[in-house]
């Protein structure tokens, strides 16, 4: 057993194929499977399910708890090294910028990984300082090809050329509205119930956005976008006469907002996407691809 094997299986379960897993590490497909296989013949038990693209099985689940933790070890040395060899007055800043509004109670969540991970290697990197902004999909797609920020997190997974996404976990959107709005009746919400019913005007018109105005299309309607001011009280006007907004979910918003209702899309309409922290292939700082890594590394399966 050696480390790059842990390193490709790894991959291959967090981005879920070998293809995938390939292009995450610059490695040829052909090298990851004949590692994986090399390394399954020397347990003796298949690691991940062929049939079921490429999932892991019940004994690829403990192989890979070990691997991720071991991993993680690695890049405690790391963390270690760089605490003994940089001095007090050498600083490296990092830019990241985070997805606008509505994403605040997403990005400055301890329960999220990607946030968690963040701040841990910034306390445990005397020599990096993370400077953060709050951008779109589009703008942070922009500044990572321009050079103008280090990294950022983004909804969905977008093709931009020179542009590396790493999946952190799944992002799920809700519809909310006012608690007596009528629509929610319903128990979950099937795109078919928003014919007709006016939704605020997104702020980015990103993927999610795309998918689902793909989404109503197919059921034969165009959604009913309409502009409103980014602030509460104007958003609860607008839903107290019958309007919605469609946001990334997390439960302390139910806290924060306990007159409101977050309504879940019915299984079958659920447009889930993954928050992926994006790079650009060309950034070489030293602390941007150790950042990186460590995130890769401790992102819960």
């Amino acid at each position: 057993m050696e480390l790059h094997q842990l390193k490709y299986i790894a991959s291959v379960a967090r981005c879920g194929s070998v293809a995938k897993a390939s292009e995450d590490l610059y490695v040829s497909k052909q090298a990851i499977s004949k590692a994986i296989i090399s390394l399954e013949q020397e347990l003796g038990f298949d690691i991940f399910d062929r049939d079921d693209k490429m999932s892991p099985t019940e004994e690829g689940k403990e192989i890979l708890r070990h691997a991720d933790a071991m991993l993680r070890e690695l890049d405690e040395i790391d963390l270690f090294i760089d605490a003994r060899k940089t001095g007090a007055t050498d600083r490296t800043v990092i830019s990241v910028a985070f997805k606008s509004f509505p994403l605040d109670f997403l990005f400055f969540n301890e329960s999220l990984d990607a946030v968690r991970l963040l701040r841990e290697f910034q306390t445990r990197t005397p020599g990096c300082t993370l400077s953060t902004y709050k951008l779109s999909d589009t703008a942070i797609l922009n500044a990572l090809e321009e050079g103008a920020i280090d990294l950022g997190f983004v909804q969905g997974e977008y093709e931009r050329k020179g542009i590396k996404l790493v999946p952190v976990s799944m992002v799920e959107t809700r519809a909310i509205t006012l608690k007596t709005n009528p629509i929610c009746d319903k128990a979950s919400l099937r795109i078919e119930n928003l014919r007709g019913t006016p939704i605020r005007s997104p702020f980015d018109f990103d993927h999610f956005i795309h998918c689902f105005i793909s989404r109503c299309r197919e059921r034969g309607f165009d959604p009913l976008f309409q502009e409103v001011p980014l602030n509460d009280d104007a958003i609860n006007r607008f839903c107290g006469e019958g309007g919605i907004h469609l946001q990334p979910f997390d439960p302390s918003m139910e806290t924060a907002y306990p007159e409101s209702r977050f309504m879940p899309f019915h299984p079958e309409d659920k447009i889930d996407l993954p928050l992926c922290l994006a790079y650009s292939e060309a950034n070489e700082k030293p602390y941007v691809q150790r950042l990186v890594t460590f995130i890769r590394n401790g992102v819960r399966r």
